[in-house]
């Protein structure tokens, strides 16, 4: 079990330095588990090529069974924790960076109704979390802009205003109408592609017929606010970013059509198997959990 887990996380960090540092373990003994591992089965599993690690088609097989088996003890952990009247188990989360604003507010709540429960909750970019997804990783995926070539079971959750932030200072902070017109004469820092919140803007630019002057991408919502209250640019962000921030000088500019709106979705796969932990997850969301975050926003 140790030896499919560093092998799992081998093909997760692509890095044999990084598993070590993940696992806190010394760099050599993840190799000579591995190597162990690769004697057992008869097989090489992966290829270092510098300081790249490729890995084989057998190791790519292996992986595949660790995840299966991961998934198994989970199952089981979760029959157990439901035998014990949830006194145990773990959720499983993956979001996308925005959602990490807000998805907090609900698991406080749900924790301390289960003190004894864990709860792993990953937190990445919208390619990251669809990865996650696809290889059926977590109970439950949370999105603004759901990946619908896969066979997944979407729920709305909550809406998911974007905004117009300007820095404090700007002219335009000093207009009570500002036309979607006037907005193409000014630089904007944008999310990356493929982001939920990229994708809301484009859709949504395509639609009013005007083009924004991109002057920056950064992956990170915290470090664009940063950005625009140092003046570089306006950008166009989820409404919750804003609502749990300690950055000074930056202003929401009421410009015609805006907050664009859209929502977030509760996902899941529709072939995992949920367990007891996840099933009470998702009725506490449905019944409670909308409830406190709607409380939470207008507060």
């Amino acid at each position: 079990m140790r030896q499919l887990s560093l092998l799992k996380a081998l093909v997760e960090l692509k890095s044999i330095s990084r598993v070590a540092e993940h696992e806190h373990i010394a760099q050599p003994s993840v190799s000579i588990q591995l190597k162990k591992l690769s004697e057992l089965l008869g097989a090489e599993l992966y290829e270092v090529q510098g300081r790249k690690v490729e890995i084989t088609e057998a190791g790519q097989v292996i992986y595949q069974a660790a995840l299966e088996v991961e998934a198994s003890m989970d199952r089981m952990h979760s029959k157990l924790a439901a035998l014990q009247g949830l006194q145990a188990g773990t959720l499983r989360l993956a979001v996308v960076s925005t959602a990490q604003y807000f998805m907090p507010l609900m698991l406080g709540p749900f924790y301390r109704r289960y003190p004894n429960i864990d709860v792993q909750l990953t937190i990445g970019n919208r390619e990251e979390v669809i990865g996650r997804l696809q290889q059926n990783k977590d109970d439950f995926y949370m999105f603004s802009h759901c990946p619908e070539e896969l066979d997944i079971v979407k729920e709305p959750l909550m809406d998911n205003s974007l905004v117009v932030l300007a820095p404090a200072e700007h002219e335009l902070t000093r207009q009570t109408h500002i036309s979607l017109q006037r907005l193409q004469h000014y630089p904007f820092i944008m999310r990356e592609r493929g982001s939920g919140t990229r994708r809301s803007i484009e859709l949504f630019c395509q639609q009013h017929g005007i083009q924004l002057k991109e002057r920056m991408t950064i992956e990170s919502n915290e470090a664009i606010k940063q950005a625009v209250a140092s003046g570089l640019g306006l950008s166009i962000l989820s409404r919750h970013t804003l609502d749990y921030t300690n950055i000074k000088g930056l202003v929401r500019l009421k410009v015609d059509e805006f907050p664009i709106t859209s929502e977030w979705y509760l996902v899941h796969k529709k072939k995992r198997k949920l367990s007891m932990l996840a099933k009470t997850f998702h009725d506490f969301i449905q019944l409670e959990g909308k409830g406190v975050l709607a409380d939470k926003m207008n507060t």
